[in-house]
């Protein structure tokens, strides 16, 4: 029985509370946004301009999606600007008529959201397409491959 209770792991204790934090944004007019930190009761806002907002949206998701990367796990301390987003899901569709968009999951359940003119959607899907073929060189060597000796006899003829 002792022996039972050896083995047994003692309990973890219990970590306080956090503090009820929560994070939004505010237009503050075309040159400004307020980024408003509630900590508990209070709201702390801090305005940044369009340029800031965007340094600080692309730091905290870039952070985000390393974070949960358990296949890449960076070292704690380590600045992380920007990365490569791995997409985990995607969905393409339409807004409204003529408005498609695309939205892509990184992250663990960081949905980001595109919106693009037809033209430019038809644009990106080419390029995506493109970029997703096997260059010819690999096709055709491929091809050379799967066809053996044979395509050397017919290639001296």
């Amino acid at each position: 029985m002792d022996s039972e209770r050896a083995t047994q792991a003692a309990p973890e204790p219990e970590a306080p509370p956090r503090p009820d934090i929560g994070f939004s944004v505010t237009a503050a007019g075309p040159e400004a946004v307020d980024l408003v930190v509630r900590f508990g009761p209070r709201d702390y806002p801090v305005r940044l301009s369009p340029a800031e907002a965007t340094d600080l949206g692309l730091a905290l998701i870039a952070t985000a999606s390393v974070a949960t990367d358990r296949d890449h796990p960076v070292a704690p301390g380590t600045r992380v600007e920007n990365c490569f987003f791995p997409v985990l899901r995607w969905t393409a569709g339409n807004l409204a008529p003529g408005r498609p968009a695309l939205a892509l999951t990184v992250a663990e359940n960081t949905e980001i959201a595109f919106q693009f003119s037809q033209e430019a959607a038809i644009r990106c899907g080419r390029d995506l397409m493109r970029s997703g073929m096997r260059p010819f060189r690999q096709r055709l060597r491929r091809a050379w491959t799967a066809l053996g000796p044979r395509w050397r006899s017919l290639a001296s003829r």
